[in-house]
């Protein structure tokens, strides 16, 4: 692909490089020694003339050990006996045979024994020349096989869900975190195709859209639609690039919560919008009866008018109530307890103003499981509105469905076309601050309670609830 380079460890050579050399013979520790440190990327050549000095110095510095040089003697026993001991407790760290006794056979053990290299010494310059860039080269290989090590320590331990993919868009690498967001082991998923953990429609345009991009550019970052080992679909941020020839590494990490809650505030910012817009209209008409009759009253000195501001003021009141009740409502927890219906319901009416109004109850010992609170103030609303727009002699009645429970009232009922508009905030009559039912079915909602609004047998309004929670259906 274009722009994309293999990984070449010719770009990272490597610098300070000290190097352990190991050799009974002094003098060609010495010679070694000068003509090392004479090269600007080796610092420091430790000399040693045996196994058991080079384990001590190792034991203690192998940290700052980049490469071991090391005769091999077969008068030790093993002549391989040092390149044992670092395999088994340095793994990873270089180990260059450099020696005089040299033959195909002795060259062929030190390899199989775990060794970087086999060079022998020779009598030239030629000779450390070529130890020189053997030890360049193991070094350097050494260092991008930490780095890359180190890269994937990071990526198994961060929270980004990572993968690494095939030119066929086949799983060759996962982290934990892209195994755990759509449900599968790590083992599982290699070998797999991307679709599995992408929606069908996200795999078209995958295909048609962003694999052309990404080929073209080098990479790609938007938000797709995920699909996890249940089938549940996941909103997605995936950042797509290429890594090798034909070769993708994408990470994702999951957004559906924060989505979900972006798509809830816009619902909230459009209710409030449409809230405020109805309720200013509504302020508007109280203010204008009080600047009105003001005038009026200082003009005249009649107490009618100021009757009749004091009537807008209780208006303005009462509007700012409701408001400071829809406000709280959005804040509240819902703490359910069982509640028995008949009971509660009495006790509700016997706290409102009803005038000549009637109550009829058709309850029996039903028990639901609500808000104490908030089911007190869905009532109250319902049974203040019946007698706003049914009048102080209106007969309401109170009872049970199958699933739920129903307010109506013997009023003249609202028609069939303002029935979803009765439940929006603002909505109002001149009686009414519009606010009410809108209440009544924020608490509803907060229940996870249908509401619906319908003709009553007598013709007036019916609210019946339903989806509620029977005490009885509760272990």
């Amino acid at each position: 692909m274009p722009g994309v380079e293999d990984i070449s460890t010719r770009r990272n050579l490597p610098i300070g490089i000290r190097v352990l050399h190991v050799d009974a013979d002094e003098a060609v520790l010495q010679a070694s020694r000068e003509s090392l440190e004479r090269e600007n990327d080796i610092d420091t050549v430790v000399p040693v003339t045996s196994n058991d000095d080079a384990i001590d110095y190792l034991s203690e510095h192998h940290a700052d050990i980049d490469c071991v040089v090391s005769d091999y003697d077969p008068e030790c026993g093993s002549g391989l006996k040092l390149l044992d001991t670092v395999r088994e407790r340095w793994p990873s760290l270089p180990f260059i045979v450099f020696t005089g006794n040299g033959s195909e056979d002795v060259a062929s053990r030190a390899m199989s024994c775990g060794a970087t290299n086999y060079l022998q010494k020779g009598t030239t310059d030629t000779r450390l020349l070529s130890l020189i860039s053997q030890i360049r080269q193991a070094v350097s290989h050494r260092r991008t096989e930490k780095e890359v090590h180190r890269g994937f320590r990071a990526i198994e331990m961060t929270n980004e869900g990572i993968a690494l993919l095939t030119n066929s868009f086949d799983f060759n690498y996962v982290n934990e975190a892209y195994a755990e967001l759509f449900g599968y082991d790590q083992e599982t998923l290699i070998g797999l195709g991307w679709a599995e953990t992408i929606s069908d429609e996200s795999v078209e345009r995958l295909r048609s859209d962003i694999i052309p991009m990404v080929d073209s550019e080098g990479e790609w970052t938007g938000e797709i639609t995920g699909q996890n080992h249940d089938g549940n679909t996941l909103t997605l941020t995936l950042s797509l690039s290429t890594v090798a020839e034909n070769e993708y590494v994408c990470a994702v990490r999951d957004v559906t919560e924060r989505k979900e809650r972006e798509e809830e505030l816009i619902q909230e910012n459009e209710r409030l919008d449409a809230f405020a817009s109805k309720v200013s209209h509504d302020l508007r008409s109280p203010l204008s009866i009080i600047y009105g009759y003001l005038n009026v009253a200082r003009e005249t000195g009649k107490k009618e008018h100021f009757d009749e501001i004091e009537g807008a003021a209780d208006r303005i009141e009462a509007i700012i109530s409701d408001l400071l009740e829809v406000a709280r409502e959005g804040q509240k927890e819902l703490d359910r307890e069982v509640i028995h219906l008949h009971d509660f319901v009495e006790h509700v009416w016997d706290g409102i103003e009803s005038g000549e109004a009637t109550l009829y109850l058709t309850l029996s010992d039903v028990r639901i499981v609500a808000d104490h609170d908030r089911l007190t103030e869905l009532f109250a609303n319902l049974f203040r509105n019946a007698v706003e727009h049914g009048g102080n002699d209106v007969v309401i009645s109170v009872g049970t469905t199958e699933d739920g429970f129903y307010v109506e009232d013997g009023g003249s009922g609202i028609p069939e076309t303002q029935r979803q508009s009765v439940l929006e905030s603002g909505y109002s009559t001149a009686d009414s601050t519009g606010l009410g039912l809108s209440i009544v079915k924020e608490i509803a909602d907060s229940h996870g309670w249908k509401m619906h609004v319908e003709d009553s047998d007598d013709g007036g309004a019916r609210f019946r609830f339903s989806g509620v929670e029977c005490a009885q259906q509760r272990q």
